[in-house]
């Protein structure tokens, strides 16, 4: 494959030319890839959820798959990410986080915690005014009274 590209100021919209013998391979994936440029070009709104992380500790660093992630919390102005192997510090931010997982996965708890729907083992309701959230692994989370409505909303309670 031949590929050029010509930068030109002028130009008021990306115009992308592919000449071939057959559609093949190939061409199937530029399509792709220019009818993905198209839709987030014309809905910058809709974004892909995010499905992996790169999370790190000491020197140690590796791919986080979303959906292995029980929670993320925020420590020293730092966010990490709580899995079964231990945690892991990442680079976005809770409110990036917040916009980027997959909707129905997890639930924002508290300023500094959301967490993996899935993960939930069981929930306390005995303490008054809040809710304590136990996590498969036995880790345990507190939903913030401001927090409150939107997790009973999001799990039906």
């Amino acid at each position: 494959m031949k590929f050029t590209l010509t930068i030109d100021p002028t130009v008021t919209e990306t115009i992308v030319t592919v000449t071939a013998r057959e559609v093949d391979a190939e061409v199937q994936a530029i399509q792709r890839l220019a009818s993905c440029s198209l839709d987030s070009a014309s809905s910058p709104a809709v974004e892909r959820p995010l499905r992996r992380l790169i999370g790190t500790s000491g020197n140690d660093a590796t791919v986080l798959e979303v959906r292995s992630i029980l929670a993320f919390f925020t420590k020293k102005k730092a966010v990490f990410a709580h899995s079964s192997n231990g945690d892991w510090r990442i680079k976005a931010r809770m409110y990036e986080l917040e916009e980027s997982l997959p909707t129905g996965d997890f639930v924002r708890i508290s300023q500094s915690e959301i967490v993996n729907i899935a993960a939930i083992k069981k929930l306390d309701l005995s303490f008054s005014g809040t809710i304590s959230v136990q996590l498969k692994d036995g880790s345990r989370y507190y939903v913030s009274r401001r927090q409150l409505p939107a997790f009973k909303s999001k799990l039906g309670i």
